[in-house]
């Protein structure tokens, strides 16, 4: 890998922008994260490559293809890349990561065809899809039929029909039936006769009386409403009965009169919904033994459950538990702790506890990008003590100093609920508070009067709160019916503004000062006295 002369490319880059106001920072905090790059395993830092050009790619296009290139010259070769960096990879780099196709294990190719549906390359993800078929067992997958179908009928129609061709479907397992079911739902608005023939084909599939007894091929079971009534399976030939059964009813009565005779057992007749399908073992259930780990899940299961007053204690404790495990189980546990921990103030002896799980479970884990830039947003954003000394940690810091300046470049125009539009330029003179939210979201609702307060308070010392939401006008208009809120509510339905300014995850607020600077922001829920110490930051009076 040729480490030393990207960094020089960055370096002159850096140089050759000064002057550029935000093009200097950018370029600078780019050249400090590829510096790093070096110390840090080659697999590790072409994820730390890969999310920096996510970062860059739309105002930064040509820091972004330094980047991209040299995580390509990490990844070639290997026969093996982590599915979370090959769907990164995938969305900055499309043409180059299909070319890495051949050289990969197997399955490789359905996390790039996922992966370029999320971007919406429908054609790109289905012309994949046709070539992987036609090496092998094809994965019957309704995402695929779906998109292309709303791009050209015809063509997902024959896409369909193509990997059907040679299928067999006595020998496919319950779970390849149920996709398949999947699938010609998602076909049938525009190809009926196709999809009513695969339902068709696998009501014959699953009729006979022992059909699904083998539990090496896998078991379902399902809960399904049809009107007011509620149909339970617990079993593979009743579960898959009932759903291709359901399905045809509504797409083909007269077709599924000639099936009455072996779903004559359930009344299916009314609108049909599957509500859950599991897999797996549908034998008696075994009460299980409690463990240490399935004990802390639990508890941290119910944290939200719990008083704000005890809810300290209560993070402490479990961090502290989380410690006290083997070797090798604490990471996902951590994960899952420092994710709601991050929801109000829990005070800096939990939070230091936290970080400390966390790095006890990055150290005994493989190595990942993602691990270490959870770390560093407890250090960064929620101040937490950093509880190892890493170049990967550094790196992961660098890369949120690299993002943070990305969002200070990037201004915004957006039409709120009261027909307003609210710029960024445009507010000059105040202190912002644009908070991301959606009503669905328990924190963010949890927050929202904490934020109303602060508005009524500060508003004529100068304090803007801008709330955004993706969702569309007439559910958030039933929420503030209902709440009273005064602050601002912008509208994001096409998330434009929410990719702006990468959200992930909400709730999540960034502070601005009244140059328009970004300050400082928050990652989660705030409460009113910790919103006013970052709106302090930025020089709220």
């Amino acid at each position: 890998m040729k480490s030393g002369r990207f960094i020089v490319v960055f370096v002159v880059a850096a140089v050759l922008t000064s002057g550029a106001g935000d093009e200097l920072t950018v370029a600078q905090a780019a050249a400090r994260l590829e510096k790093l790059m070096p110390q840090i395993p080659s697999m590790v830092g072409a994820q730390f490559r890969v999310l920096a050009a996510e970062a860059l790619k739309e105002r930064h296009p040509d820091l972004a293809a330094k980047f991209v290139q040299a995580a390509l010259e990490d990844v070639k070769g290997r026969e093996s890349i982590d599915p979370e960096l090959l769907s990164a990879l995938t969305s900055v780099a499309p043409d180059e990561t299909i070319a890495l196709l051949p050289h990969l294990k197997l399955n490789s190719d359905d996390v790039v065809i996922s992966a370029l549906l999320e971007s919406n390359r429908v054609r790109q993800a289905a012309a994949l899809y046709r070539a992987s078929a036609q090496k092998g067992p094809v994965r019957f997958d309704p995402l695929i039929f779906k998109a292309l179908g709303k791009e050209s009928p015809e063509e997902s129609q024959k896409l369909f029909a193509d990997v059907l061709a040679g299928f067999l479907y006595d020998d496919a397992t319950p779970f390849q039936l149920l996709n398949l079911i999947d699938c010609a739902v998602a076909v049938s608005p525009f190809a009926p006769d196709i999809a009513a023939s695969v339902l068709e084909h696998i009501l014959a599939t699953a009729s006979p009386a022992d059909y699904g007894t083998n539990p090496a091929r896998g078991s379902l079971s399902g809960t399904f409403q049809v009107g007011s009534s509620k149909i339970l399976t617990d079993n593979s030939r009743d579960t898959l009965l009932v759903a291709a059964g359901g399905r045809l009813l509504a797409l083909a009565p007269d077709r599924f009169a000639k099936h009455s005779d072996v779903l004559s057992k359930w009344v299916l007749k009314g609108p049909f919904l599957v509500n859950r399908i599991k897999m797996g073992d549908s034998g008696p259930v075994r009460r299980r033994e409690q463990t240490p780990e399935s004990w802390i899940s639990e508890r941290i299961g119910k944290l939200r459950s719990i008083s704000d007053a005890d809810r300290p204690q209560a993070v402490l404790e479990l961090a502290r538990a989380i410690l006290d495990l083997p070797r090798g189980v604490k990471f996902g546990l951590a994960s899952n702790l420092a994710n709601l921990a991050t929801e109000g103030d829990n005070g800096k002896e939990a939070m230091d506890a936290v970080a400390a799980a966390l790095g006890a479970g990055i150290e005994e884990s493989a190595p990942s990008a993602r691990g270490y830039i959870e770390l560093a947003k407890l250090i960064r954003y929620e101040h937490a003590k950093a509880p190892l000394s890493d170049p990967s940690l550094d790196a992961a810091d660098a890369l949120l100093a690299l993002r943070a300046r990305v969002y200070q470049g990037n201004s915004f125009s957006l039409v709120a609920m009261d027909g307003k539009t609210y710029a960024l330029d445009n507010l000059r003179g105040k202190v912002v508070l644009l908070n991301f939210w959606a009503t669905w979201c328990p924190p963010c609702r949890k927050e929202m009067p904490d934020m109303e307060a602060l508005y009524q308070r500060f508003q004529k010392k100068g304090l803007m709160v801008l709330a955004v939401s993706d969702e569309n006008r007439e559910t958030v208009a039933g929420f503030l019916a209902k709440t009273g809120y005064t602050f601002p509510v912008l509208l994001d339905p096409g998330r434009e503004m929410n990719k702006a300014y990468g959200i992930e995850g909400i709730p999540k607020s960034f502070i601005f000062d009244s140059k328009g600077n970004l300050v400082t922001l928050a990652i989660d829920m705030r409460t009113e006295s910790q919103f006013l110490d970052l709106l302090k930051e930025a020089g709220l009076q």
